[in-house]
């Protein structure tokens, strides 16, 4: 019996711990999300395309800032956008920090509209 009650409680925190990283899961609606931040020259629009729950595309609609700039930022913030199915806790690019700044925020202000 001294045994046994080490081992339930071990699986019970292990359970906890499972459960707890499935509802820490971001779930999204359905949809396509638009959000605008200000990005270094003027304002930046973001569309986010919702499927099954998750963010599966990201695009920058409309910016006024630096074609190169922004091309920097659309390859390297948008992908991790994807990935980390987040706009929370992404670097700016470096030298664009501003444009990156804008895009997340019109990211994270379309997520907000998606949540559920």
């Amino acid at each position: 019996m001294k045994k046994i009650v080490p081992s339930l409680v071990a699986a019970a925190a292990l359970l906890f711990v499972a459960s707890a990283g499935v509802q820490a899961a971001q779930t999204y609606k359905d949809g396509t999300y638009t959000g605008k931040a200000q990005g270094k020259e003027g304002e930046i629009e973001v569309s986010v395309k919702i499927s099954e729950g998750k963010i599966a595309n990201v695009e920058v609609v409309k910016h006024e800032d630096t074609e190169a700039l922004m091309l920097g930022v659309i390859d390297n913030i948008v992908p991790e956008i994807v990935e980390k199915q987040t706009a929370d806790g992404i670097d700016a690019v470096t030298g664009a920090t501003m444009s990156s700044t804008g895009v997340l925020e019109a990211a994270k202000q379309a997520l907000a509209q998606a949540k559920s």
